[in-house]
C-alpha cells in the first residue's frame, strides 16, 4: 500500500498571467473564493487563510447542501516559485497528502506544474480530475 501512495498526480498547465498574479490566486481569500469550487456547482462558503509557513488553511465548500472543509497547513511558501502544503478534508486523516505547485515565468504567462503525493489509490483519478477543474477555474479568476 506504501508503495501505491507514492504515485503522484500530476497537472501542467499555462496560464495567462504573470507568476506573481498566478501565486498570489492560491493565497488570497477572495481570490480563493471564487476558483477553489470543486466540482463546478460548489459553493464558496469560508475562506480562512494566513500564507505562513507554519498557519493552517480552512476552505468551506457547500455541496448538496452539505459544507464540506478543505484543510491544510503551509509548509512552503516561496512567492512567486513554489508553494507547499497539505491537503484533506476535515474528518478524514491528513498528514500523508501533500501538494507542491511550481510556478514557472513564461513570458506574460506562468506554467504551473501541482503534484499531489499520498493520495490514496482508489482516489487517483478523482483526485486529478478534481485538480484539473480547480486549474480551469483558477484560470478564469487570474
Amino acid at each position: 500500500m506504501a508503495q501505491e501512495l507514492d504515485k503522484p498526480v500530476r497537472i501542467y498547465a499555462n496560464l495567462k498571467g504573470k507568476s506573481e498574479q498566478v501565486f498570489d490566486a492560491w493565497l488570497d481569500p477572495k481570490k480563493i473564493a471564487k476558483w477553489m469550487t470543486v466540482p463546478a456547482g460548489d459553493k464558496s462558503v469560508k475562506v480562512k487563510t494566513k500564507a505562513l509557513p507554519g498557519t493552517q488553511f480552512s476552505f468551506i465548500n457547500l455541496r448538496d447542501g452539505q459544507e464540506i472543509n478543505h484543510i491544510g497547513e503551509y509548509i512552503e511558501i516561496r512567492r512567486p516559485h513554489r508553494l507547499v502544503f497539505t491537503w484533506g478534508i476535515e474528518g478524514q486523516p491528513m498528514g500523508a497528502s501533500r501538494v507542491a505547485i511550481d510556478f514557472e515565468p513564461n513570458g506574460e504567462e506562468t506554467l504551473l506544474t501541482l503534484t499531489h503525493r499520498g493520495v490514496n489509490p482508489e482516489y487517483l483519478e478523482r483526485t486529478e480530475n478534481g485538480w484539473k477543474n480547480i486549474i480551469a477555474a483558477l484560470e478564469t479568476t487570474v
